[in-house]
C-alpha cells in the first residue's frame, strides 16, 4: 500500500504501518492535554494503544494463517489507524473455508481476552479485583483506592483495559457489516444457500447501510474516527461487491474468448533500441521474446524498456532485459487470467492449445472484453 512503511516480517508475511497511523500519537498528545495527563500517565496511555494495536496484529494473523490452510496467500498486513488490514490475494470459495477465515480473527482477540483475565485472576488479590470490579463501573480507579485504601496498580488497570479492549475487538468486528468480520460470516452463511454473487450482493447491502449508520453515528456523537471507519466500509463493500460480480462473469469464458493471436515478435538478439521502436511508434505495451528456433524466452515489459530508455542502454540484446512469462491453457478460466493479471501483477499471459502457441492477452485486451459485457 502506498505511503506505508515496513516494519518487519513474521511468518513470511510482511507487516506495514501507513503513515496514517501516526495520526495515533497526535490523538494521545491530544487526549492527554485535555485531561491534564502527566508525563507518566502519558505514556501509560501510549503504551496502553500501543498493546491494542498489538493485538490487532494477531487478530490479522489469525485470518492470514488460517488462509494459508487453504492455500491462500497474504501480500502483505498494514496497520492503519482504524485497525489493521491483511491484504489476502482472494478469499475463499468454499462458504466453510471463509467462514472459518473471517471468524479466525475474533477468536485470536478472545483467547487473547481470556488468558489475560486469567492472569489477572491469578496474580491479584481478591479485594483488589472487587476495588477493579469497582472502578471499572466507576471509571474512576483513583476515587474508589482513596475510598477502599486499596491499591490498583497501573498494571492491573492495563492488563483489564486489554481485556476489555480485545473484547471490544470481538464484538465490533462481529457487527454483520460487510466485508469486516461478521458480514464475511453473514456472506458465507447466505453463500451456503444462494451462492456466492447473490450472497455477496445482499451482504454488501446490509454492509453499506449498516455502515452508513455507524457514519452518521461517529458525526452526530463526534467520533470522527468512527465515521471514518463507516465511510471506509461502504467504500469497501461496494468494490468487493463489483470483484465477485467481475469474478462470476468472467469465470462463464475461457482465455480461448479472449486471445490475440496477432502480436509482435521480438529475438532474444534484437537490440533494445529495436523495441524502443516499438514502443514508441506501436500500440502494443508488452512483447515476446524468441530464440531463432521459434522456442518462446519469456517476455518484454514496458517497464523494461523504459528503465532501458532511461539508461540509454540501446544496444544490449532484448534477451538480457526479457522477464519470465505465465503461460495458460486456451480452456483456462478466465477468471484466473483476470488474476494473474491484476492480482499477480503480470503484463502479458501467452495461452496455449496442445504445447502450441495460440496468441496473447494483456490488460488492455481483457478490459476491453469486460467493458464490452458490461462489467
Amino acid at each position: 500500500m502506498r505511503g506505508s512503511l515496513k516494519i518487519f516480517t513474521w511468518f513470511g508475511i510482511p507487516v506495514y504501518v501507513h503513515w496514517s497511523f501516526g495520526l495515533i500519537f497526535l490523538y494521545i498528545l491530544w487526549k492527554a492535554n485535555q485531561q491534564s495527563f502527566s508525563t507518566n500517565d502519558t505514556l501509560w496511555m501510549t503504551g496502553l494503544y500501543m498493546a491494542l494495536f498489538g493485538c490487532v496484529l494477531l487478530h490479522e494473523y489469525g485470518h492470514a494463517l488460517t488462509a494459508r490452510r487453504y492455500g491462500i496467500r497474504t501480500r502483505d498486513i498494514v496497520l492503519l489507524p482504524i485497525g489493521g488490514m491483511a491484504r489476502l490475494e482472494r478469499m475463499p470459495e468454499k462458504p466453510i473455508q471463509e467462514l472459518v477465515v473471517a471468524i479466525a480473527g475474533p477468536m485470536v482477540n478472545l483467547v487473547i481476552a481470556i488468558l489475560l483475565a486469567l492472569c489477572i485472576g491469578f496474580l491479584a488479590q481478591p479485594d483488589q479485583l472487587e476495588a477493579l470490579r469497582l472502578s471499572i463501573q466507576a471509571e474512576a480507579a483513583g476515587e474508589i483506592a482513596e475510598e477502599t485504601g486499596i491499591e490498583i496498580t497501573k498494571l492491573l488497570q492495563y492488563g483489564i483495559m486489554l481485556v476489555l479492549g480485545n473484547l471490544v475487538l470481538v464484538i465490533f468486528n462481529m457487527i454483520p457489516a460487510f466485508p469486516m468480520d461478521g458480514g464475511r460470516v453473514f456472506r458465507a452463511l447466505l453463500s451456503m444457500r444462494i451462492g456466492r454473487p447473490r450472497a455477496t450482493k445482499i451482504a454488501a447491502w446490509v454492509g453499506q447501510g449498516i455502515a452508513g449508520l455507524l457514519a452518521i453515528w461517529g458525526i452526530m456523537e463526534e467520533n470522527y474516527s468512527l465515521a471514518l471507519l463507516g465511510l471506509f466500509v461502504i467504500y469497501a463493500a461496494r468494490n468487493e461487491n463489483i470483484q465477485v460480480q467481475t469474478d462470476d462473469m468472467l469465470s462463464k469464458f475461457t482465455a480461448r474468448d479472449v486471445v490475440r493471436p496477432q502480436f509482435t515478435r521480438l529475438r532474444g538478439n534484437d537490440w533494445m533500441k529495436d523495441a524502443i521502436e516499438l514502443l514508441y511508434h506501436g500500440l502494443e505495451r508488452n512483447f515476446l521474446v524468441f530464440d531463432m528456433s521459434e522456442k518462446l524466452l519469456g517476455v518484454l515489459e514496458e517497464s523494461e524498456i523504459i528503465i532501458a530508455m532511461r539508461k540509454s542502454d540501446t544496444s544490449t540484446s532484448v534477451q538480457q532485459y526479457t522477464q519470465q512469462v505465465e503461460s495458460v491453457a486456451a480452456s483456462e478460466s478466465l477468471r484466473y487470467v483476470y488474476y494473474l493479471l491484476s492480482q499477480r501483477g503480470h503484463s502479458l499471459v501467452a495461452v496455449t492449445e496442445d504445447d502450441a502457441l495460440l496468441g496473447v492477452i494483456d490488460e488492455v485486451g481483457l478490459q476491453y472484453f469486460m467493458a464490452r459485457w458490461g462489467r
